[in-house]
């Protein structure tokens, strides 16, 4: 019996590796690439390595996904794994159209990310700002449907809790964001009434400076 045909087609033929200077640039490449986003590629590569082949399309030459890695790698001209994929010239203008903003398009669990990040470490100073980025996109609130339903409450429903607000400084902002990211990494609110993280983190540092500091 004749296999049925795959639903999706496999389009990569091989894999190989080569030194950086071998591989040809794609004219059409749209992204560009900050220093910030440079100095993070460069770190991750230094620290972890190759964990990804980049993608080279063997019927024109041309790189589909991986130039800034390869650009990282031109500086010793360093050998480069790769990914050989078959597509037309078509196929190669949709997949560099389509292949990092489909990525983009991830959601983003707040409180898993949370998590990986409390178990994370590196010594790479690119790293440290982008983990320390992540960190600020999360803490703005991780429970908060509740958060943002609790300001629809009717007023009488919203004892015995509520809110508060606050005007900070950028400089400010990032010690907060820092103080309370340390705070949930102490561990469980497990004796806490309330079910938003970032209150509950506030709760404890205010706890923690009245009994260091506060007077009797």
């Amino acid at each position: 019996m004749a296999k049925a045909q795959e639903v999706f087609q496999n389009r990569i033929i091989g894999y190989a590796t080569k030194p950086a200077d071998q591989f040809q640039a794609n004219a059409l490449n749209y992204r560009k690439h900050p220093q910030r986003q440079r100095d993070a590629v460069n770190a991750s590569l230094r620290e972890l390595g190759w964990i990804a082949a980049v993608v080279e399309n063997v019927r024109t030459g041309n790189l589909v996904d991986g130039h800034e890695r390869v650009w990282q790698a031109l500086r010793n001209n360093e050998d480069v794994p790769y990914l050989q994929v078959d597509l037309s010239e078509e196929e190669e203008r949709l997949a560099l159209a389509i292949f990092d903003p489909i990525t983009n398009m991830a959601e983003t669990d707040a409180a898993i990310l949370d998590e990986l990040l409390q178990d994370v470490n590196t010594g790479e100073a690119a790293l440290q700002e982008l983990l320390a980025t992540l960190a600020e996109s999360i803490t703005v609130p991780d429970g908060d449907e509740w958060a943002a339903g609790f300001g629809n409450l009717p007023t009488e429903d919203k004892a015995p809790f509520q809110q508060m607000t606050f005007t900070l400084h950028d400089t400010q902002a990032e010690q907060v964001t820092e103080a309370i990211r340390i705070a949930k990494a102490a561990g469980a609110f497990v004796d806490s009434p309330n079910e938003n993280s970032n209150g509950n983190a506030l709760a404890r540092i205010c706890e923690t400076y009245i009994t260091d500091y506060g007077q009797s």
